[in-house]
């Protein structure tokens, strides 16, 4: 075999292989992604929850306090909140914007729906807007509905030092008329996976509802 033909046919080998590497590395991020992905817990939710459907999705419209009277286990079990915390309120879980609470002014949050699958949020402090934001969601089987606010952020190199920080929310209807939100967060990676450092977590917090006077 001639030396350039044996070095056309070699280039030709290591292309092949470079490009096989790729895309093994491509299959494994993608694995990744997947496994870090945040998840939900139905069982945080599933007997505090009342399901909707198309048919009856505007009762999920109304006004609700901006910051949640009670939160729930991982079983489902109820618990009284009795301080006003910037991570639970409702602002934190839909707006991108930061913002200062004052402990003692009134907050509230109007639901509105534009169509069957986008929901514009009106934040007010005393009945005066401050803020508002639409965001897509889609109303899934088990009678939820779940934001497309979805969130995925790499950390590091994956595979090697770093990984995937996700979160996701869902909204639904309290059997109280209240609001219920379920959060859901994860922090994972390669490195994470192999020294058993990862962290996740699921929250879900009732909002009262606000009757007109």
């Amino acid at each position: 075999m001639s030396t350039s033909l044996y070095q056309a046919k070699t280039k030709e080998t290591q292309t092949v292989e470079k490009d096989q590497m790729k895309s093994i590395i491509l299959i494994l991020i993608s694995a990744l992604i997947l496994s870090s992905c945040a998840s939900f817990s139905s069982r945080i939710v599933k007997k505090n929850k009342t399901k909707i459907t198309e048919k009856n999705l505007n009762k999920l419209e109304g006004s609700f306090e901006l910051f949640p009277d009670t939160s729930y286990t991982h079983s489902g079990n109820p618990e009284i909140i009795k301080s006003k915390a910037v991570l639970r309120s409702f602002y934190y879980f839909v707006s991108k914007n930061k913002t200062e609470f004052d402990s003692l002014a009134t907050y509230s949050v109007e639901l509105k729906f534009i169509n069957n699958k986008k929901i514009k949020f009106l934040f007010k402090k005393e009945d005066v807007k401050i803020d508002s934001t639409e965001i897509g969601g889609k109303l899934k089987n088990n009678g939820l509905f779940h934001l497309d606010n979805k969130y995925v952020k790499r950390n590091g190199i994956p595979f090697i030092f770093g990984g995937f920080t996700s979160n996701k929310t869902r909204i639904g209807l309290a059997k109280d008329n209240g609001l219920l939100v379920n959060y859901a967060f994860d922090v994972s990676g390669a490195l994470l996976i192999i020294i058993g450092d990862g962290f996740s977590y699921n929250s879900a917090f009732h909002y009262k509802r606000i009757e007109n006077k």
